[in-house]
């Protein structure tokens, strides 16, 4: 019951640092003797190390978790900008226009995931975006009466992306977790397409190596984890010239703790904090390119249907003006035998 419960905080966390997790393997199966093993050497003392390899945190080996995932992202944005110049401290000479941004994001995923040992499994994501951009604009100083409102959005296919997770201790606590993810760029590109059809995907392929640390402190399980995101520099066409950009490498730390109430709910405090780096086109970084500073808080909560099938829902707050406001996930993974 006590490794049940722990299977369901894991799982938990798995919506703050992206670890997904499912319910042990029944130990009972694997733990039958060879028979002619036994007939032969009849007094020979089996250990639980010649019975079955322990599982561990990752999804058992041979065990196969469909993860369907619906994701709402909420983010606004206020700015002001200025095309002129400043006479006086208090004087400018030029138009002021303001802006306010309102953008959507749903997300439908869906996940594969399979284990080649109990220390190693590997995963496929495939996602399905929706995005929606609202902008209302207004000019200052030349009579205009209403905002100009302007309505993009665009739907398809995300960035696929594909990865491994490899836990590097067994039977001490606290569990280590090391993790290789590669995101393709299957998704529509910023860079190509229509203006007025927001992309889907970045453009441009990824590889995030991470590490992951897992302890269980009964009735809790604690976690603390950090990546970085390596975003491979490509060639695009910027206005009919060709152009070499580099987006921003990005370096992320989370760390939370997860509390059982019963073996069937638990939930989960958590904060993340990611560093975006400035991007640059042709080698050279853009005059008003900034490091970005994002810090979110985030909740869950788990409740086990059964061994085999788990509902997952976490929120997120941004703490941090360019974090996104809000987000809301619901997951749902089956475990096939």
């Amino acid at each position: 019951m006590k490794e049940f419960k722990y299977k369901s905080l894991i799982a938990l966390l798995a919506l703050c640092f992206s670890t997904a997790v499912v319910a042990a393997e029944d130990p009972a199966k694997d733990a039958e003797p060879n028979k002619k093993t036994k007939e032969e050497k009849p007094k020979r003392v089996q250990t639980v190390a010649d019975i079955f390899e322990q599982p561990g945190v990752l999804t058992p080996r041979g065990s196969f978790v469909i993860d369907s995932s619906l994701s709402y992202t909420q983010n606004s944005s206020n700015t002001i900008s200025v095309v002129g110049y400043s006479v006086l401290p208090s004087l400018i000479v030029g138009l002021i226009q303001a802006s306010d941004i309102d953008r959507t994001t749903i997300t439908f995923g869906l996940s594969g995931r399979y284990g080649i040992t109990n220390r190693l499994e590997v995963e496929v994501r495939i996602p399905w975006v929706y995005r929606s951009d609202s902008i209302s604009e207004r000019s200052a100083g030349i009579g205009q009466e209403e905002d100009k409102l302007i309505d993009l959005d665009g739907n398809g296919l995300g960035d696929i992306e594909a990865g491994f997770k490899y836990q590097f201790n067994m039977n001490t606590s606290p569990y280590w977790i090391g993790s290789l993810r590669f995101k393709s760029t299957t998704g529509d590109s910023p860079y190509e397409g229509s203006p007025d059809d927001l992309p889907t995907g970045s453009g441009f392929p990824s590889i995030e190596p991470g590490l992951t640390m897992i302890m269980p402190v009964d009735p809790a399980v604690i976690y603390m984890n950090t990546s970085y995101i390596w975003n491979i520099e490509d060639d695009v066409d910027l206005a009919g010239t060709k152009a070499s950009i580099d987006l921003g490498d990005t370096i992320s730390f989370g760390a939370g703790m997860g509390f059982a109430v019963n073996p069937k709910f638990s939930f989960s405090l958590g904060l993340s904090h990611k560093t975006i780096f400035k991007s640059k086109v042709s080698g050279v970084e853009n005059f008003n390119a900034k490091v970005l500073q994002l810090d979110s808080l985030s909740v869950g909560a788990n409740y086990a249907v059964s061994r085999d099938t788990t509902i997952n829902v976490g929120a997120s707050a941004g703490l941090t003006a360019d974090a996104p406001d809000f987000q809301l996930t619901v997951r749902i993974p089956y475990t096939l035998k």
